[in-house]
């Protein structure tokens, strides 16, 4: 006689077998995270120019766009020939303005880096005369004098190794600059044929979307792509744009004020003002030490041109470049930050927003959904 199971032993055989399969699989990844780690590692160094010609491609892209539709959009050419001229003239426009700043800003800011290298000791000794002149100039207890100026000190002295370590670290850094070079320059190779492709690598996406997976789900996966790029590239470009221009007002204004080491400086706040909220507060410490060091007055002053700076950005530079571009409270945008900061460092804290603004768009989008099924109407505040 024929032994069958029944539907619902069935059911919990295979159920049981794939929990097994998956306790098997999950333990030996558990048992061989640090080789999946370095195998990780090695994929991504590997695939970096990829990740280079893909992330040039996604940032330059809405400047193709805008030369193909309206520079040549009136000029009797097929599609092909517009998109390689726009494709051309975007990278000659990209690599001119990069050029540009390497030309200008990268010899100032290494003999910056280069010359309070070497002038250190100097600075140093300078700023502790300040501090004992101001210490006995504001009749402090000598107790407390003491002990000021010990961890002033100490301050002082732990600043001074690090800049001591890591400064010839920056500035004997060349060997590693062939091998980015390179990877650099494959990179931008991929970044031309992705401009000159974009909608194949589009449909070619879309196909296999549609192929294995449901109409539906193909659709709600197409709508988040469409979303995702949108946001991270309105806050990416938007960004960038309006920490180029802190940067040249601290520039102009540390120079008009006659403080040394302008470039560098302004340099660390433009690159430091593209993680949002906090961005300008950690631009200020590196600038404020290195003022202390060489003026310990003006570095009180820089403060201040700081928070100048800041409120400027934040209630009339940020809003007009960036307007609404992320959708975000005020109250999710200091939770995205400072979770992508604990988890990612630097790079979290400023990914951490748009990543926020996709996924807060996503649980609104879905929670409208179902208070439409139920026919819950609550009015947005």
């Amino acid at each position: 006689m024929r032994f069958k199971l029944r539907p619902e032993t069935k059911d919990n055989t295979m159920t049981l077998a794939i929990a097994g399969v998956i306790v098997v699989v999950f333990f030996f990844t558990i048992q061989n995270i640090p080789g999946l780690l370095a195998f990780i590692k090695q994929l991504f160094r590997i695939l970096m120019p990829f990740v280079v010609g893909f992330s040039l491609a996604f940032l330059i892209t809405p400047l193709m766009l805008r030369i193909e539709n309206q520079w040549l959009r009136k000029l009797k050419l097929s599609f092909s020939s517009k998109r390689k001229i726009s494709a051309f003239l975007t990278m000659v426009i990209s690599l001119g303005l990069f050029s540009l700043f390497i030309y200008i800003i990268i010899p100032q800011v290494l003999d910056s880096l280069n010359q309070i290298s070497t002038q250190l000791p100097l600075y140093i000794e300078a700023a502790e005369i300040y501090l004992n002149d101001l210490f006995l100039g504001l009749n402090i207890r000598d107790e407390i004098t003491e002990i000021l100026v010990s961890t002033g000190e100490e301050l002082l002295s732990t600043i001074t190794n690090l800049l001591r370590e890591y400064l010839p670290m920056l500035l004997s850094a060349s060997w590693q600059v062939v091998n980015t070079i390179f990877k650099v320059l494959v990179g931008l190779i991929i970044t031309v044929y992705i401009l000159l492709d974009r909608e194949r690598f589009g449909n070619q996406f879309k196909k296999l979307t549609y192929a294995f997976l449901h109409e539906k789900d193909a659709d709600n996966l197409l709508y988040l792509s469409r979303v995702t790029s949108k946001t991270f590239n309105s806050f990416i470009v938007g960004k960038a744009i309006d920490s180029f221009i802190i940067g040249v007002l601290s520039f102009i204004g540390m120079t008009i004020f006659g403080w040394p080491f302008a470039v560098l400086i302004s340099v660390i706040i433009g690159v430091t003002n593209m993680i949002p909220v906090f961005g300008p507060f950690i631009g200020a410490v590196p600038g404020f030490i290195i003022l202390f060091i060489v003026n310990p007055m003006v570095s009180f002053w820089f403060l201040l041109f700081v928070l100048f700076l800041q409120q400027l950005d934040g209630n009339i530079i940020g809003p007009i470049i960036l307007g609404d571009s992320v959708g975000l409270p005020s109250l999710w945008i200091m939770f995205s930050i400072l979770v992508g900061g604990g988890f990612f460092g630097v790079v979290g804290m400023f990914l951490g927003v748009p990543v926020f603004a996709v996924i807060y768009l996503i649980v609104k989008n879905i929670a409208q959904f179902k208070l439409d099924q139920k026919g819950i109407k609550i009015d947005e505040k």
